[in-house]
Parts: structure tokens; C-alpha cells; sequence
């Protein structure tokens, strides 16, 4: 299905607390995804996922909370259009991304990746 396009990850780990953040984040996120990306040609957006949910370790959960972005382009382009596009959106958020991201327990970040498998 979406084998050979390129995908953007992003994951959040942080206290409950930051729970209403993390959903303005994702949000506003969305409308400027909206506002601002094409669905069509070789910088297309195919896919744009926000998640939300209990941190595990070792089968058991941590009482941290999981948040989740994966975005799948069409290639490369579209990532690369997506970062351009980023270095001027502040205005879209109504929280600091970077603050948010400051006050996580921990983030790992995937910029772009091959999408392998998939149905």
C-alpha cells in the first residue's frame, strides 16, 4: 500500500501533565498541515497520524504518555517540503513545540525513512 514512499516519525514521551499540550500540539499541527501541504504530485501527503496513548516497559505501564506522528509522503520531495515549510509556521501553534518537546522524558526522532512493508 504505502511500500516505497517515505515516511517522518516522531515520538514523545512525557507525564501525564503535559497531556492537554500534547493534543493543542497535535491539533494545530494538523490545521497547518491543512493549510499548507499538497495531497497530490510529487511532494503529496499521503498519510498524516496523530496518536495518543499509556507508555509500556516491560509489559507493564510506566504512567508516562505516548504521543505519536507519522506522516508518509509520496519521496523525498514532500519530507524536504515539509522542512522548508516548518522553518516558518510558529504562527499556526499556540503552544511551543520546542518548549513541549524540552519537558518530554524523551523524543525520538526519524526525519525520513523508507517505507519497506505494508498493507
Amino acid at each position: 500500500m504505502y511500500q516505497n514512499k517515505k515516511q517522518l516519525q516522531f515520538i514523545w514521551i512525557f507525564k501525564p501533565e503535559l497531556s492537554d499540550v500534547a493534543k493543542r500540539v497535535a491539533e494545530d499541527h494538523v490545521k497547518w498541515m491543512n493549510e499548507t501541504h499538497t495531497k497530490e504530485g510529487e511532494k503529496a501527503l499521503i498519510v498524516l497520524n496523530w496518536s495518543i496513548g499509556p507508555e509500556f516497559k516491560e509489559g507493564a505501564e510506566t504512567g508516562n504518555i505516548a504521543l505519536i506522528l507519522t506522516e508518509i509522503y509520496e519521496n523525498q520531495a514532500g519530507i524536504d517540503n515539509h522542512f522548508m515549510l516548518a522553518q516558518n509556521n510558529r504562527s499556526y501553534f499556540r503552544d511551543d513545540l520546542d518548549e513541549f518537546a524540552k519537558n518530554c522524558e524523551q523524543r525520538v526522532t526519524i526525519h525520513s525513512s523508507d517505507v519497506i512493508q505494508s498493507i
